[in-house]
């Protein structure tokens, strides 16, 4: 296994390089990314950069991912991306800096990605841009890197939000444009109590402890907002005809806002209009900051909202400019203060701020949101999710019903035998679903780290295998996985049979050998888990061990020679060996084994089992003990045994009785050997 292992080490990796933390045009790649510049210079305002033409009028601008967004890629890191934008809001370039994407690292060449990237150029930051199939008019789609769905995913949606948020901080990109949508008209005004139930509020609650006034609880300001354009929020608000006048008053793209307030403190304060400004509550929306003046505001002493608790103080403010958006996550921001006691004057300001988003019932989006790189990766997938998804209920279908698939030995065989030639041909070669120990490892780093949904719920073919992984290995064991459903495993005893019908001799390892190899899978688990904790890198790279990813992601043959030797390797032992990767190498096996080591319902076995070596003999994957039980970690389910379980051309039991009960009259020792086989039935 050290030579396995060092020689797939041996292939060529990214080397490591220190990400960027701060851009900076003299040293990395801005022109590659706004080529009209002949020059650059550092915004005054923002962290984004300036690129100047040979005169030293500005022609766009560059930005670093990380000062815009954080959205981690599959190795839960950043794609740290360059990204330019013209005065036109059009995407000029990006360039990827630095990422420590596996796939990237071992496998799929770098290229792959620099050729995504590449199609960004010349492309609206505010258009809809995908990866994969979509049905929604005036989108434009990207076709994925085979085996880097995520990576992609994760870099499509790094380099739209970065040219959106640096159109908007510059002027070029109206942010409202971005979610278009309308408000929902109901007849009837809400009570307080519809409102709490549909989140139509958001809520600010700040203790007097959090203000430093006083050690209590109690609070100092609970507030209580909305955007109250839609008339069964409005009207139960504010009584009607003020609500009708205010709504009159409106010019496009202008709403209203309503704050109520009750404890301690105040969200106006005594001063409220010093300057003609709130200084005290505010909006914030992504990069936008939306300041209140008194000519924004409109005295609420008290709201017709039935069923409301006692406010102590109201207001209607109006947001203008057309700079809020409805239809996205908002933050009422509060500036509370105190004095400090250390002159006459002086005071503490400390800043509190809660977000909301407006419910469909008050605000409906006219066109989708952006979607996720999970949501995405649903919808680029739905079809084969379905596809697949039907696939696997079959197959627990064949084992909930084990009675009838497993009545003769021929008929389990040959639905075994079609099993795997789909889950080869559909799940592996053309899904490319081929789960892998690097999930275990995930799953055990995100247990004792950062838990991500979304992470899992990034590859929907995954997912969904690992639900019936699961469920059925608890119930069954992991022979039903990895004996039908798994695609490397079905292909290698796929060649092992076809080996067998073209003449190839088999070849079995001595007992001796075999009993103590097999435990080397669990050893090659144990090393993964060790590696990928010390440096999640080299534990991807020691994971090649498996050659699922050569097999169904990269072809073999465009992999460097370490990977390809070591392909080669497997698929000729498998040859003249059952399953020899499964049965000694496999360390998502291993851990699947013990996963499922207690499976609840194994194959039927009798007492006299334990003196019968028909089964022993037929059992491929050498799982019957010596006293007749069978070792759950070691079998794979091909449910032969159980078929000779029932047939009474096999099974000696069975065979005695019926070839006893044909006979018209049986001597007494023959009766009584009747009456001891049939004995020997009811207590199987």
């Amino acid at each position: 296994m050290g030579a396995v292992w060092g020689l797939l080490l041996a292939c060529p990796a990214q080397a490591a390089v220190e990400p960027p933390t701060e851009l900076d045009c003299a040293i990395l790649p801005c022109a590659e990314v706004l080529p009209e510049a002949a020059d650059f210079r550092p915004a005054e305002d923002g962290d984004q950069w300036i690129g100047l033409d040979g005169e030293g009028e500005p022609v766009g601008w560059v930005a670093l991912s990380t000062d815009f967004v954080d959205i981690k890629a599959y190795s839960g890191k950043p794609l740290i991306t360059l990204v330019g934008l013209d005065p036109n809001g059009v995407i000029t370039g990006a360039k990827v800096l630095h990422h420590s994407e596996p796939i990237l690292l071992i496998g799929i060449p770098e290229s792959a990605l620099t050729d995504f990237v590449e199609h960004y150029a010349g492309k609206r930051a505010t258009q809809r841009i995908v990866v994969g199939r979509s049905l929604q008019p005036d989108t434009i789609t990207l076709d994925a890197v085979s085996g880097a769905t995520v990576t992609v995913l994760a870099q499509n949606h790094t380099i739209l939000e970065v040219a959106r948020k640096l159109g908007v901080q510059v002027g070029v990109i109206d942010a409202a444009s971005i979610t278009p949508g309308h408000f929902v008209h109901e007849p009837e005004p809400w009570t307080f109590q519809e409102m709490i139930e549909n989140d139509a509020f958001g809520r600010l609650t700040v203790s007097e402890e959090d203000m430093g006034v006083s050690e209590s609880d109690a609070p100092f300001v609970d507030l209580f907002f909305v955007i109250a354009d839609a008339p069964h929020i409005g009207r139960a608000m504010i009584r009607k005809g003020d609500y009708d006048h205010y709504m009159g008053k409106l010019q496009e793209g202008e709403h209203l806002v309503v704050v109520l307030g009750r404890g301690s403190g105040s969200f106006k304060g005594s001063g409220f209009v010093r300057g003609g400004v709130f200084d005290r509550v505010r909006l914030e929306q992504g990069l936008r900051e939306i300041v209140f003046h008194d000519s924004d505001y409109y005295n609420l002493s008290d709201t017709p909202l039935e069923g409301a608790p006692e406010f102590t103080e109201g207001a209607v403010f109006v947001a203008r400019d057309g700079v809020l958006d409805p239809g996205a996550s908002y933050d009422l921001v509060f500036l509370g203060s105190r004095y400090d006691r250390k002159s006459a004057f002086s005071r503490d300001f400390r800043e509190f701020r809660a977000s909301h988003t407006l419910p469909e019932r008050i605000y409906q989006l006219d066109a989708p949101a952006a979607l996720g790189v999970w949501q995405q990766a649903w919808v680029n997938r739905q079809i084969d999710a379905i596809v697949l998804t039907g696939f696997l209920l079959f197959v627990i279908g064949v084992f909930s019903a084990r009675r009838f698939t497993t009545a003769s030995p021929a008929r389990i065989e040959r639905i075994h035998i079609a099993t795997m030639v789909v889950s080869f041909l559909l799940v592996g070669v053309y899904m490319g679903a081929q789960p892998s120990v690097t999930q275990i490892l995930t799953l055990l780093e995100s247990a004792v780290g950062e838990w991500r949904w979304e992470l899992f719920l990034s590859e929907p073919l995954i997912f969904i295998s690992w639900l019936f992984i699961g469920g059925v290995s608890v119930i069954w064991g992991r022979g039903v996985f990895c004996g039908w459903v798994c695609p490397y495993g079905a292909m290698t005893e796929l060649l092992f049979k076809a080996g067998a019908k073209l003449g190839v001799k088999d070849y079995e390892l001595p007992d001796a050998w075999h009993s103590k190899l097999r435990y080397l899978r669990y050893a090659v688990l144990g090393v993964l888990i060790v590696a990928y904790f010390w440096d999640s890198v080299l534990g991807e790279q020691l994971a090649e061990v498996e050659p699922f990813k050569s097999t169904f992601l990269v072809p073999a043959w465009q992999r460097s020679g370490g990977f390809l030797g070591w392909w080669l390797i497997l698929l000729t032992l498998s040859l003249f060996m059952y399953r020899p990767f499964c049965r000694y190498l496999c360390p998502l096996g291993a851990g699947l084994a013990l996963f499922g080591s207690a499976r609840v319902s194994g194959p039927r076995r009798r007492r006299f089992c334990s003196s019968c070596q028909i089964c022993t003999r037929g059992c491929e994957p050498r799982a019957i003990r010596v006293d007749g039980t069978i070792d759950p970690r070691e079998c794979l389910s091909c449910m032969e045994c159980e078929a000779n379980y029932r047939d009474d051309s096999i099974c000696p039991p069975l065979m005695g009785v019926r070839r006893l009960g044909a006979q018209e009259t049986l001597a007494p020792r023959q009766q009584q050997k009747l009456d001891q086989l049939k004995h020997e039935l009811e207590d199987a």
